[in-house]
């Protein structure tokens, strides 16, 4: 999925920029301005957009590896799906499930999110 203007959903702490060109108040040019969100351009904007999709998918119940917190699950009961580098090992996998548990095989994932 790709989130429309994503930058600008992350929420800043206190940030003031120069006023833009066009909106400088003659003889006030020393104002500035308080952002309310986050900007493209801004150091800061990737970070605070990650806070804001990693609370959202935490809430709705996902979990982030670790190992890489840009990479998420989310876990159902009973039902998984197996990803591997090769058929032979997604194979032993699946076998050795079976051996283990009651199983059926649902076959080639069609969908996933």
């Amino acid at each position: 999925m790709d989130v429309t203007a994503a930058f600008l959903n992350g929420k800043l702490d206190e940030v003031y920029m120069k006023q833009p060109e066009g909106f400088v108040i003659q003889g006030k040019e020393e104002l500035v301005c308080k952002l309310k969100h986050s900007i493209y351009g801004l150091k800061q904007s990737p970070r605070c957009w990650n806070a804001v999709l990693d609370q959202q998918l935490q809430e709705m119940g996902f979990s982030h590896f670790t190992s890489d917190p840009c990479l998420y699950t989310f876990t159902s009961e009973g039902e998984f799906f197996i990803v591997g580098r090769s058929d032979e090992r997604m194979s032993s996998i699946k076998k050795g499930l079976s051996e283990k548990f009651k199983m059926k095989d649902l076959g080639e994932m069609n969908h996933f999110l």
